[in-house]
């Protein structure tokens, strides 16, 4: 998943990660698929008030860090997961007794309305779901829409609209190779940890939770480890232009970030996901999206597969 620069935000190769401190550690479990001879790794990890936006974002413009931190943090939420798993004996495919586990991802903050984005491989399976806040605040949540063809989930919470902090959304069609790139979410539980980096790379194709492929995926050196998906991926105005979703460890047996991170458009979220407010703010998210239009070509062949940034 991808990383943003320290300092003023320009494009450059450099890394910088600055750990926030807070959360719980866990070990993430990691899903390590095969393909173009690559592991691409999602990760949800296995456990545990903003300023307005500033005149120079305003107008597109290049922020610090500091300032896109200190816009966008409050608006991150940690989302911890309770997961019912049954084991099966290794030989004979047996299920052995269901075991609870605590999973834990990223999300932000879509609108006033208390609706949440996350990944999908971050609340798969929940039997429940806690969304925590920058002021500490913990809260349930629910499910309103999910697409495992996209990996795009829309949450809502029921919370005063003041404690509230929506992200500014850009235009990820506009995304250049070399624009410089910040990634906020609780890696390892490590609440609301900012890490920078660049575009790597366009048109990227990974796979999903339903194992389609999912298209027009931004590549990224940000560092992104488990507990980082669904967290968003801004752009040097402090503008979400992805989701965080995967890294990918190639044949390095590596289990964290190697420098390659893939987050999936904004643009893509917004094509599959809308809140119609006659309906009483409930998400509205197509079941089967991903297959064409904005997804790209279809098959399983032509997509590396991933292990989730959350699970």
């Amino acid at each position: 998943m991808p990383n943003w620069r320290s300092g003023l935000v320009q494009r450059s190769v450099a890394l910088l990660s600055v750990a926030v401190a807070g959360g719980a550690i866990a070990l993430a479990g990691a899903w390590l698929f095969g393909g173009f001879g690559n592991a691409t790794t999602t990760v949800r990890e296995i456990f545990q008030t903003a300023s307005p936006p500033t005149e120079v974002a305003q107008h597109g413009q290049a922020l610090t860090i500091g300032e896109i931190y200190k816009e966008a943090a409050p608006g991150v939420v940690q989302i911890t997961a309770r997961v019912v798993t049954v084991p099966r004996e290794p030989f004979f495919g047996t299920p052995l007794f269901p075991q609870e586990e605590r999973a834990l991802g990223s999300g932000f903050v879509l609108d006033k309305a208390g609706h949440i984005v996350t990944n999908y491989h971050v609340i798969q399976g929940a039997r429940s779901i806690q969304v925590s806040f920058s002021n500490n605040d913990s809260m349930k949540a629910r499910i309103v829409g999910a697409d495992p063809a996209t990996d795009v989930a829309v949450l809502r919470v029921d919370a005063q609209s003041r404690a509230l902090q929506p992200l500014r959304r850009g235009n990820s069609d506009s995304v250049q190779v070399g624009d410089a790139v910040v990634a906020i979410g609780n890696p390892f539980g490590f609440s609301r940890s900012i890490t920078a980096g660049i575009v790597s790379a366009l048109e990227r194709r990974i796979q999903s939770p339903s194992y389609r492929p999912i298209g027009h995926v931004i590549q990224t050196d940000a560092a992104i480890n488990a507990g980082n998906s669904g967290g968003p991926l801004l752009n040097a105005s402090g503008q979400v232009i992805g989701v965080n979703t995967a890294i990918s460890t190639g044949d390095t047996g590596e289990r964290g970030n190697v420098g390659i991170g893939f987050a999936i458009p904004i643009n893509t979220l917004n094509d599959v996901a809308s809140v119609d407010p006659e309906r009483q703010g409930r998400a509205r998210v197509p079941r089967r999206r991903g297959e064409g239009d904005r997804q790209g070509a279809r098959g399983p062949s032509s997509a590396p597969r991933g292990s989730r940034a959350a699970r």
